[in-house]
């Protein structure tokens, strides 16, 4: 009796060891030695100020500086107020910003902004053809070079458009006018519907992003693109910053937009970890 207990005891204990040494190995996969150094660190955001671009429509940014100054106790305090639309400058949109029973920002878990970024590019066209949509084609193109698209990626289309001319309005959304009489005029480069359709459909993809104020091309009247991302539940990004330095695959992109509640988009801070 006393050997059948002791024979149990150890393999209990052999058993025990196994699982704590594959979480402490899980564990330790998953926190790294040491933070990255800056070299491999690639900030894609503008900063936010009075140049940032916003669709014509909205709100832009304003900073409201209170207090730059030594207070009447003899320190230095410095506050500002700041007020801006959900949509300009580097930013995310919600699928409830063109899907009746889409997530709100702060529905959208943490770990869904995280993953790795292909980028497509086709700023040559858009040189030629400012108008110029991305097709299944180039994304077949793409796959010809480097394999499928992997599974929960985020797909970026690198028009140039934004590398050359931001914040230049004029240059980049085709107008230096606001409001509604601006929207006839917009002219930039998006994601098609059909490679939309494609995307979400064909491959697993996490979302769509790219260097310009829409993922919908300037000349869009029905946003087909917003419709068909969000109905299928994937994220956007608009106006990404230092997409002509992200290669073409193996960056890992963090995504972190400000947790707005019920927000149907939302100013981020987007970085990429380079290969």
């Amino acid at each position: 009796m006393a050997m059948n207990n002791f024979r149990v005891f150890k393999k209990c204990t052999l058993l025990s060891f196994a699982i704590t040494l594959f979480l402490f190995c899980k564990v330790s996969a998953m926190v790294p030695e040491r933070a990255p150094d800056a070299g491999k660190l690639l900030d894609m955001t503008y900063a936010f100020d009075e140049k940032t671009i916003y669709w014509p429509t909205a709100e832009p940014f304003v900073l409201a500086k209170l207090d730059w100054k030594v207070s009447q106790g003899g320190w230095w305090y410095a506050s500002n107020n700041y007020g801006a639309s959900e949509h300009g400058g580097t930013h995310v949109d919600a699928p409830v910003h063109f899907a009746e029973k889409g997530r709100t920002i702060d529905q959208i878990p943490l770990n869904e902004w995280i993953g790795e970024a292909v980028k497509i590019d086709v700023a040559s066209k858009c040189s030629i053809n400012r108008d110029y949509q991305l097709t299944v084609n180039d994304i077949k193109e793409w796959e010809k070079k480097y394999g499928r698209l992997p599974d929960n990626v985020w797909v970026l289309m690198y028009t140039g458009i934004d590398t050359k001319y931001y914040p230049d309005r004029k240059k980049v959304l085709g107008t230096a006018k606001t409001g509604k009489e601006a929207l006839p005029e917009l002219s930039f480069p998006g994601f098609s519907a059909e490679v939309a359709e494609f995307l979400v459909k064909e491959r697993n993809i996490k979302g769509i992003g790219l260097d310009t104020p829409s993922i919908d091309h300037g000349k869009s009247k029905d946003f087909q693109v917003h419709r068909i991302c969000f109905a299928a539940n994937k994220l956007a990004i608009e106006n990404i910053a230092n997409l002509d330095k992200l290669p073409e695959k193996g960056a890992m992109l963090y995504v972190m937009p400000m947790l707005i509640k019920d927000g149907t988009g939302s100013p981020a801070r987007i970085f990429a970890l380079l290969p």
